[in-house]
């Protein structure tokens, strides 16, 4: 093996433990689960290791309400926006704590709030 190879093997594997260094865990549950509802218990809570942020989503149509939780695979800014789209009005919360999607006030961008929604939508 080559002095380059070797140079390049080192860096991987410094990227590789940084990135993992920099995980963060987040409560993870769907809508189906009515336990995702406010108010969330987090004792027993399912979590997954995520590379990015955690997000919530509150979303709301007519009378029905629902919850999700779970990681986005990109690192969004730490506050709440409100959005609606084809009926349904949410808040989306993005936040980059461990387990910090508990109850966040905290956000996202535009194009991650109107994505979410848009999932949301899609799970009816």
């Amino acid at each position: 093996m080559g002095s380059l190879e070797i140079k390049f093997l080192v860096i991987l594997g410094v990227l590789i433990g940084l990135e993992q260094a920099n995980a963060i865990d987040c409560y993870k549950c769907y809508t189906s689960d009515s336990s995702c509802n406010d108010p969330f218990k987090t004792s027993g809570a399912a979590s997954t290791a995520c590379i990015g942020s955690c997000f919530k989503i509150k979303a709301k149509e007519s009378n029905t309400q629902a919850a999700m939780r779970g990681c986005l695979p990109i690192v969004a800014e730490d506050k709440c926006e409100e959005r609606s789209f084809g009926g349904v009005s949410g808040t989306m919360c993005s936040c980059t704590g461990n387990l910090c999607n508990y109850a966040v006030p905290v956000g996202s961008s535009i194009i991650v709030m109107t994505a979410a929604l848009i999932v949301c939508v899609g799970l009816r």
